[in-house]
């Protein structure tokens, strides 16, 4: 009898069993991503050009101090015939006076540049000293002292120390291949104000001053 009562028992469905519940899984949260700061840009640095000159020389001033003035035109050609300088209220005076030329070519004032110079070269390449703190380049092309027959149409001096203020030397770098070059050494740096007149043709540089 106790026999079949567990025989009975055994054959019984057993409950089955619950599946275990799992864990709950907690929520993912993001990490935090750090956020990139903006690294600072240095600010551009100007560059100043430098002028077409030799290495720094006795007459030295800081290129592009003052702007570049360009005038005159290609076709033109003339002689050097005159310069005065001389002190004005106000301001010292470069005078270069031009005359016709017999070089194939218009009458006329031709190109012409000025503008600051670390030093001033010779066709020899050599640096020419020039007294003054600060230095004006005045070139002109197409123009020369000589006639291209070779006569002289400038006979004034290519070297002059005037006692003006500013203005300490003015002396001819160059007159070669009808390319003609003066140097302006100052007492110290002063932008010109330049003009060209005509009748005669003239450039007309004027370094402010004191009056």
């Amino acid at each position: 009898m106790a026999l079949a009562i567990v025989v009975a028992s055994a054959c019984a469905p057993q409950p089955a069993a619950a599946p275990p519940t799992a864990a709950p899984t907690p929520p993912r949260t993001a990490a935090a991503t750090p956020t990139s700061r903006p690294t600072a840009t240095p600010p551009a640095t100007a560059t100043a050009q430098p002028t077409t000159t030799a290495a720094p020389g006795p007459g030295s001033s800081p290129a592009a101090a003052c702007p570049r003035v360009t005038g005159g035109a290609a076709g033109n050609q003339a002689q050097l015939v005159a310069i005065r300088l001389a002190h004005n209220p106000g301001f010292d005076r470069i005078v270069f006076e031009l005359g016709p030329s017999t070089a194939p070519g218009a009458p006329g004032i031709p190109l012409y540049s000025i503008e600051t110079a670390s030093s001033l070269a010779g066709a020899s390449g050599q640096p020419v000293t020039i007294a003054g703190s600060a230095l004006f380049g005045i070139r002109f092309q197409n123009a020369s002292t000589r006639s291209p027959e070779g006569s002289t149409t400038y006979t004034g001096t290519t070297d002059m120390h005037p006692t003006t203020p500013l203005i300490k030397e003015l002396r001819m770098v160059e007159d070669f291949e009808r390319v003609m070059v003066w140097g302006a050494g100052l007492d110290h740096l002063a932008c010109p104000q330049v003009q060209t007149l005509s009748g005669p043709y003239r450039v007309v540089l004027d370094f402010p001053t004191p009056p």
